[in-house]
């Protein structure tokens, strides 16, 4: 399919592929890479923002908000955000150990700064009240980016070595599905060795 040429074909396919991915979907010029060269495709959502249809975010990043009776106006979350320069960048991204324990339910703090490892160029982006940081690390750690094993590694380096306790297992074991402790099984030597026997009672077969 020929992609569209002119700036009114190029608006319309942009709302068009909003609307489906539905409110709350993050979106950088490299997700109309099909539509022609980003910098003209910068330009029409420029335009789109200037008309309301679409709000930029930050430098290069759009969402399309609306009205909740409650919360008033939203749009796209942070991880959307993350995802967003993800795809835009081709980024690998590991979440800090603060994150991860958070999410995999081990801890209950929110942290305020979302830091990423990446293989990326450092950059900050604002988000409201929340700055999300892409912190450059070409290290091992990378390899587990995007990976079950990669979160659980770094929730385990928040916790620290030796506070990993039988309720810690327990939990991961329930919280974590087949697939993912598949992925544990996978990744097992990738990880540092004092979290090796702690990714084998985790996917033990009797668990």
């Amino acid at each position: 399919m020929k992609a569209p040429q002119d700036s009114v074909s190029q608006r319309q396919v942009i709302l068009q592929r909003v609307a489906k991915k539905g409110r709350g979907w993050a979106f950088t010029p490299h997700d109309f890479a099909d539509l022609g060269d980003p910098r003209a495709v910068g330009v029409t959502l420029g335009r789109l923002v200037r008309d309301g249809k679409i709000r930029r975010i930050s430098r290069g990043i759009y969402d399309s908000p609306h009205d909740h009776p409650l919360l008033g106006k939203t749009g796209a979350t942070s991880d959307a955000v993350v995802a967003a320069v993800a795809r835009g960048r081709h980024l690998r991204l590991l979440p800090s150990p603060q994150m991860a324990a958070n999410q995999l339910g081990l801890s209950t703090q929110v942290p305020a700064r979302l830091i990423y490892q990446s293989d990326g160029a450092p950059a900050t982006l604002n988000l409201g009240k929340r700055q999300i940081v892409f912190r450059r690390n070409t290290g091992r750690n990378l390899a587990l980016a995007g990976r079950a094993s990669g979160l659980v590694a770094q929730a385990l380096r928040d916790l620290g070595k030796g506070n990993v306790t039988p309720d810690t297992i327990l939990h991961l074991r329930l919280r974590l599905d087949a697939d993912a402790r598949k992925q544990l099984v996978a990744d097992i030597a990738l990880v540092p060795a004092w979290m090796r026997p702690i990714f084998t009672e985790i996917t033990r077969d009797d668990a």
